[in-house]
């Protein structure tokens, strides 16, 4: 797989977007914030978190693979 594709699909969808929107939920459920307040911020901040999981994801797949 292609570098940058197993970036966004790792890091930006497989775990950005699910860990904004599973912060956002327990947030909105453990406090008095609406589930809404807060999520496009969260919803730019960890995919670009991402960005770097799926970087290191990558290196380590290279690693194990030689």
């Amino acid at each position: 797989m292609k570098k940058w594709r197993f970036v966004l699909l790792t890091g930006v969808l497989g775990w950005g977007l699910p860990t904004a929107i599973l912060f956002k939920l327990i947030i909105t459920l453990t406090g008095n914030e609406a589930f809404t307040d807060g999520l496009g911020l969260a919803l730019v901040i960890f995919p670009a978190m991402g960005v770097f999981f799926g970087l290191i994801m990558w290196r380590a797949r290279l690693r194990h693979s030689q």
